[in-house]
């Protein structure tokens, strides 16, 4: 049995945005056939089982492409969002201005 893998959301949208290019172009590929494109480090394709889930939430993943943190796996709503807008908007000011920033001055700057 192998190591489980957790695809990134920009690896899901790449596997469903090939999945919609295949059928738009009237090819019919089996999934057995279409895991192949997706090789892992062993060579293999994505396991079926693995494809078919990420396929069947294809409308909803297409509908939402990742925008940022191509390594994520999954999307999170922040638990603070007004915070964390403030201290976005903190960071690129103090980048704007070239002011060196670290986690001290972070973390006294969120207080």
């Amino acid at each position: 049995m192998g190591v489980k893998r957790a695809f990134s959301l920009r690896e899901n949208y790449e596997i469903c945005l090939e999945r919609e290019k295949q059928v738009k172009a009237g090819k019919k590929m089996r999934l057995d056939e279409f895991r192949l494109l997706f090789p892992d480090r062993s060579g293999k394709g994505v396991p079926k089982s693995t494809l078919s889930d990420i396929l069947a939430m294809s409308d909803e993943i297409l509908k939402n492409p990742p925008v940022d943190g191509a390594h994520k796996k999954k999307k999170r709503a922040p638990v603070y969002p007004i915070f964390e807008a403030l201290l976005a908007e903190w960071i690129e000011r103090a980048h704007a201005v070239r002011v060196p920033i670290n986690d001290a001055i972070i973390q006294t700057q969120a207080r």
